[in-house]
């Protein structure tokens, strides 16, 4: 899907940074449509070509499909062409896409309307609650969450080009939430951008967007926090099977940081397909992941993970539950020889104990071969678009093809850093089994598995789901609960003035400006109305800009605001002529009203003042240089560190049996000596000022 607002009807989201930034989601209730109603201009057969290389997209088949994209590029034009060809970048992405794929772990899945499908998101109403969005970041017809600790909100809403980007807002000291700030390029492209959500633990930011590098219509990306430059860095695409080639939103995390939910409309938004249903959505519930281990996929394999359908991929837990399952009823007899089910609490917890140890080991094992895997993987990917790179003719896509060699740089190394990390975990843990089996080496204890202290019903459970009977409950209600929208008041959004032209106009329609926006200093301006009652725009006959003033029980009115008497009077005569005909100028100074002739007193002693000091200022130097007269050829570093803290240049000269060490230039002589007063509190050699002719 490439044009994923159609019935321009959005939703934004407010994020939560622990501590310093809140969880704070701002919605708004939306309708999707796809748009693969193809061009009318194509004939039949372009049409059925185009439809096929569709489906072959959304296998994943991405090489096939980005060849008939290509060939029917060359002869369309128009829309057509442009389509075809962004499709078929989009099928290139992909197809890189695939050397880093990722296995999450699914816990539940559900079909919802995507009129409000936030709202059943798992956990989300725990630490804080929807209310309508206040005026001042939103239409009233959007949502918005706000938590119990709301500090810092993200949000999406559109610049002044009419596309979506994310800003930040920060409550202040008075209760007021500041006028929204752009996020930086990193995080906005020329795209758009929307459902801004930042992790538990503050160092994650993750949104949609289709402006990125991405496979198609709005990809998921994340973005880490720069703790050395406090900005977030460049966005990264989270990958096959979070991303898609349909539309993936809305990427969040559980305040407990246990699970991670998004949705997306892929097996929905495809019309040929007997599940299309362009009004719904499908919202996914998997266990949350740092830092995913990703490793290169086919085709049929990323397609058959994207459905992240239970069952469908055996999982290590899955796998251990099996296991765990034969083992347990092997262990039955062995267990009643050697007295086991009659153990001691201290035996049985450090039986329990190697248990869990000798299951983490596993799990540090494959974690570990999954690094490797990646590792290798993410290198040659390097490998191979850096040769593309050196190829690519096209400077946008040689850009795109560098933001992606510095995602997969970045990648390296977080994997490297995994493997630093797991191989220490790894070692730690087989120092812990080798000393419990010492334990029961020395005691002749046959070593159970941990399901020996499990029912049936609970092995029976783990070996079919792959999740822990006792968590059934709770996973089998996360994307059941709806939360409620309520009302609130006490929300106020600063009012940030923006710039107003204050030059004088006769224009078809008057302008009333606000008051707080009238300049300080010396101010003339033209009166030309006075009532009673209020008055509209349309009584200024053009007159730009205005100011409407309250006094005694009546309203004035006074056009533009001129530095100088004479601009005044130049303006005077259109006011009258406008129908104005008792006109008249008065004077403000800062924004307090005086006498008009006390006001040109003023302006003349300012101008005799001014004219005053451009007279002495001729003949003098404009420039002037610190300089320092030592018998030594260095200076020492109380003097060397004052120099350089001014940013000047210093230059040395040989003179005679001296040298002279030259700082500046200073565009004043007063800056000048500031300087040389502070060297010679610090020195006792000889310091002047010089002026440079």
């Amino acid at each position: 899907m490439y044009n994923f607002f159609v019935k321009k009807k959005y939703f934004r989201t407010f994020a939560k940074m622990k501590k310093i930034i809140s969880l704070t989601i701002l919605l708004l209730a939306c309708s999707f449509l796809c748009d693969e109603i193809l061009a009318q201009t194509l004939s039949e057969g372009a049409q059925k070509n185009e439809r096929r290389a569709d489906s072959l997209y959304r296998r994943y088949e991405f090489s096939r499909a980005a060849d008939i994209y290509s060939q029917m590029a060359k002869t369309a034009d128009g829309q057509d062409k442009n389509r075809l060809e962004l499709k078929s970048i989009a099928c290139q992405n992909g197809e890189s896409m695939l050397q880093y794929v990722s296995s999450p772990t699914i816990v539940t899945r559900k079909i919802l309307d995507k009129k409000d499908f936030y709202l059943y998101y798992p956990k989300i109403s725990s630490v804080g609650h929807f209310i309508h969005a206040p005026q001042g970041l939103a239409s009233t017809s959007d949502t918005l969450y706000l938590p119990d600790d709301k500090n810092t909100l993200y949000y999406s809403t559109k610049n002044n080009y009419g596309i979506w980007d994310i800003f930040i807002s920060r409550k202040q000291e008075d209760g007021t939430w500041s006028a929204p700030e752009a996020l930086g390029s990193n995080i906005n492209s020329k795209g758009n951008e929307i459902f801004p959500f930042v992790s538990p633990d503050g160092k994650r930011l993750f949104f949609s967007s289709n402006g990125h590098y991405g496979a198609g219509g709005y990809d998921l990306y994340v973005s880490q926090w720069d703790e050395e430059k406090q900005e977030w860095g460049q966005a990264q695409n989270m990958g096959f099977p979070y991303s898609s080639p349909s539309d993936d939103l809305f990427f969040y995390v559980t305040p407990d940081g246990k699970y991670a939910a998004f949705s997306s409309t892929r097996s929905l938004d495809d019309p040929t397909s007997r599940l299309y249903s362009p009004s719904r959505i499908l919202c996914f519930v998997v266990d949350y992941e740092d830092d995913p281990v990703k490793h290169a996929a086919s085709p049929e394999e990323a397609w058959e993970l994207s459905r992240l359908r239970t069952g469908t991929v055996l999982t290590q837990q899955q796998r251990d539950s099996l296991s765990n399952a034969e083992v347990a009823k092997a262990l039955e007899g062995v267990e009643r020889r050697s007295g086991l089910a009659e153990m001691d609490s201290s035996a049985r917890k450090t039986t329990e104990d190697y248990t869990a140890a000798t299951q983490k080991y596993r799990k540090l094992k494959t974690q570990m071969e999954k690094l490797l895997a990646s590792q290798t993987a993410y290198r040659a990917l390097y490998s191979q678009l850096n040769e593309r790179l050196i190829a690519e003719q096209d400077e946008q896509e040689a850009s795109l093809k560098r933001d992606s060699l510095q995602s997969i740089s970045q990648r390296i190394s977080q994997s490297e850093n995994a493997m630093f990390a797991v191989g220490q975990q790894l070692r730690d843990t087989e120092r812990e089994i080798r000393e419990i089996e010492e334990v029961f080496m020395s005691t002749g204890v046959v070593v159970p598995s941990g399901s020996a202290f499990k029912s049936s019903e609970q092995l029976k459970a783990e070996a079919e789901t792959g999740v822990a009977q006792e968590e059934e409950e709770n996973i089998s209600s996360l994307l059941s609960t709806r939360s409620k929208v309520i009302a609130e008041e006490d929300f106020k959004i600063e009012r940030i003035r923006p710039e107003v032209d204050l030059t004088f106009k006769v224009q078809k329609k008057g302008t009333l400006v606000d008051l707080e926006d009238f300049p300080e200093g010396l101010i003339y301006q033209i009166r030309f109305l006075s009532s009673t009652k209020q008055l509209t725009e349309a009584s200024f006959k053009g007159l730009t800009p205005v100011f409407e003033r309250l006094s005694n029980g009546r309203y004035t009115y006074s056009a533009g605001a001129f530095a100088k008497y004479s601009d005044a009077y130049r303006q005077l005569s259109r006011v009258k002529k406008a129908g104005f005909s008792n006109a008249s100028i008065v004077a403000y100074e800062n924004k307090e009203a005086i006498p008009l002739e006390v006001a040109r007193k003023k302006e003349a002693q300012t101008a005799q003042a001014q004219k005053n000091q451009n007279k002495n200022q001729k003949g003098k130097s404009s420039s002037y240089n610190v300089v320092i007269t030592t018998p030594e050829p260095g200076l020492d570093s109380q003097l060397m560190k004052a120099i350089k803290a001014t940013g000047k240049d210093i230059a040395k000269v040989s003179q005679d049996k001296s040298f002279r060490f030259i700082c500046g230039p200073f565009s004043s002589e007063k800056e000048a000596n500031a300087l040389a007063d502070k060297l010679r509190a610090e020195s006792d050699k000889k310091i002047t000022v010089e002026a440079v002719n």
